[in-house]
């Protein structure tokens, strides 16, 4: 039950007599009835993402539209303050980000992006698949137009790529996977590859992490205690091993 007035569109109607909740509404309600804040993070990667998994009842599925946006969660939370849940969804928008196609780009955007307080390496939440222009040179290397950045920080011109086995199998994907990485190179991007194998390794995941932290001019001073644990507690709630060195 839900006593409070409710700003913006927050049902859908299914049926004569029936609705259903907006992804949006839906998004509050889960922060009021959960516990466990890095779930709520993977829901919301997943309803502003472009996949579908078990989390939101379905077949696992990629390339679909989105059920919401960022702004749009961001809106309908502003417009809704007083509604039970609001408040934790409002943290945990500041940690989203639009078009994450598959649940291991969410781990790793959110291993890599999230605050030390979490576990995370306090790298920044990336952008993700961003789309950058190639300029002439790089037309000529690769033939594109354009290229999607899986995890991306443009100020910085990095590309972060998740290689995962089922898109980046094969000679074909090989070579256009160098030309594309050569063609970014070339307009003075850095590309940093991170496989599955790697994603669950934490020895692995620590060195490339360091690695992008540097690019990056970040500091590497911990402000929080007990940091190994959380960073092994936050591999334990994504689902990733925590014993493969």
């Amino acid at each position: 039950m839900c006593s409070s007035r409710l700003a913006g569109t927050s049902f859908y109607r299914f049926g004569s007599g029936a609705y259903i909740s907006t992804p949006a509404l839906a998004f509050v309600h889960e922060a009021l009835w959960g516990d466990d804040m890095i779930s709520l993070l993977e829901l919301g990667y997943e309803l502003c993402g472009t996949y579908e998994s078990q989390r939101t009842g379905v077949a696992t599925r990629y390339q679909v539209e989105p059920l919401v946006s960022l702004r749009a969660l961001h809106t309908y939370v502003s417009m809704n303050p007083s509604v039970k849940g609001a408040k934790k969804a409002g943290r945990a928008i500041r940690y989203l980000a639009d078009g994450s196609a598959s649940p291991r780009e969410t781990k790793q955007a959110l291993v890599l992006g999230l605050p030390m307080m979490y576990g995370g390496y306090g790298l920044g939440i990336p952008r993700m698949n961003y789309e950058v222009r190639a300029n002439a040179a790089a037309r000529a290397i690769s033939g594109k137009s354009s290229f999607r950045c899986d995890l991306c920080w443009p100020e910085c011109k990095l590309d972060v790529e998740y290689q995962s086995k089922e898109c980046h199998e094969g000679e074909a994907r090989r070579i256009s996977d160098s030309r594309r990485t050569n063609a970014l190179m070339a307009m003075g991007w850095t590309v940093v590859c991170i496989t599955n194998d790697e994603l669950d390794s934490f020895a692995a995941t620590e060195a490339i992490a360091q690695t992008i932290r540097r690019h990056l001019g970040k500091r590497s001073e911990v402000y929080v205690s007990d940091y190994h644990a959380r960073k092994l507690r936050l591999r334990r709630q994504l689902g990733l091993p925590v014993d493969r060195w």
